[in-house]
């Protein structure tokens, strides 16, 4: 349990962790877990490692808080924190159509998904790349991609959906 002066500083810490000053707000959260292994104050440390890019610090701050309480959405929030880690990890250092293309030709449709999925970003024929990333995520739906197993499968299919969501054609 914790005490008040501890939520009041979390409560701070979260607050400047809304105003962009995380550094401060780590410090503050630190100071917190020098005294107790609080979850709360687990979970804002695996966020504001999350939200400076340390997807590694994040999940070894989530996994803390797991082993304090285990519950099944802290378990969903480390393996989407840990896919996160993974694409981080595979990402191309570059991107091009050309890579795309050849791994939709060597059946990697997954792979180009996401290949086309970068270059949305800077691309000037966005509306051109959003049905292609359709199109073939309607034939991952029918015939799975390359070495990739129907539970990755079912993943990344949901996540090309919310991406989908997010970049609606024409927008």
């Amino acid at each position: 349990m914790i005490t008040q002066r501890i939520a009041d500083v979390l409560d701070t810490a979260e607050r400047l962790r809304c105003r962009g000053e995380l550094t401060a707000a780590r410090s503050a959260v630190d100071e917190v877990l020098r005294e107790t292994p609080s979850a709360r104050a687990l979970l804002l440390k695996s966020r504001l490692l999350y939200q400076s890019g340390n997807i590694r610090g994040a999940l070894d701050a989530l996994r803390e808080v797991e082993s304090l309480r285990a519950t099944r959405e802290f378990t969903e929030l480390r393996l989407k924190l840990e896919e996160l880690e993974d694409r981080q990890r595979r990402r191309a250092p570059f991107v091009t159509e050309s890579m795309a293309r050849l791994s939709v030709q060597q059946g990697y449709l997954l792979e180009a998904i996401e290949i086309y999925r970068q270059l949305f970003e800077t691309a000037p024929n966005r509306s051109e790349i959003l049905d292609e990333i359709a199109r073939l995520k309607l034939t991952v739906e029918r015939e799975g991609s390359r070495e990739a197993d129907a539970e990755r499968v079912r993943r990344e299919l949901e996540a090309c959906d919310r991406w989908l969501a997010e970049h609606p054609r024409g927008a």
